[in-house]
């Protein structure tokens, strides 16, 4: 069982266009992914991305803060365990 769990909620405006650079930064930190699930809003022009980390609140703090650097893209970070 993991020690730490968390969860970022990623909210992705124009994500055929910001779609890679959140890649990039999803990538940077894939060691601590456990799950993700991403469907587009309704206008399909936007995206919603759920990650399940096996990380402590700092870390899925640094993963959302890496997020928001990208414009217009909001994350939001919670520690389950």
């Amino acid at each position: 069982m993991y020690q730490h769990i968390s969860v970022v909620g990623i909210l992705v405006p124009h994500r055929a266009e910001l779609g890679p650079q959140v890649q990039e930064v999803l990538t940077r930190h894939g060691d601590a992914i456990l799950s993700r699930a991403g469907l587009p809003d309704g206008d399909k022009e936007n995206g919603i991305i759920t990650l399940t980390l096996a990380a402590d609140q700092a870390r899925a703090e640094a993963v959302a803060a890496d997020l928001r650097r990208l414009p217009g893209v909001t994350a939001a970070s919670l520690s389950l365990r």
